[in-house]
């Protein structure tokens, strides 16, 4: 056996993979799932649970990297700090305080 393979990463991912592709397949052969849009069965849409399944996978996923994105972007809120350039010739300001 490989010495990744015993990584402990590796293994759970496997059977996480495996666990999915799993779930995918057991509900491929359930037929349709129906959604009423509307009340009295004015619109409604019917999907196999596969596709609900993997829509909501993708959903989340980009959800998840969305957020990740919004939470970590630099806020415009926060103006920036501009000082003052200073000239070479100009003397530094002097403290007057008294510690």
């Amino acid at each position: 056996m490989p010495a990744f393979a015993k990584n402990p990463k590796v293994i759970i991912g496997t059977l996480v993979v495996l666990w999915v592709a799993y779930v995918i397949y057991a509900n491929f052969q359930i037929e349709m799932v129906t959604f009423y849009l509307l009340p009295f069965n004015i619109l409604k849409l019917q999907l196999r649970l596969s596709a609900v399944i993997i829509g909501a996978a993708i959903f989340g996923a980009v959800a998840t990297i969305v957020i990740y994105w919004l939470w970590k972007r630099p806020s415009n809120s926060v103006s920036p700090v501009v000082s003052r350039p200073t000239s070479p010739s100009s003397p530094a300001p002097k403290s007057s305080t008294v510690a």
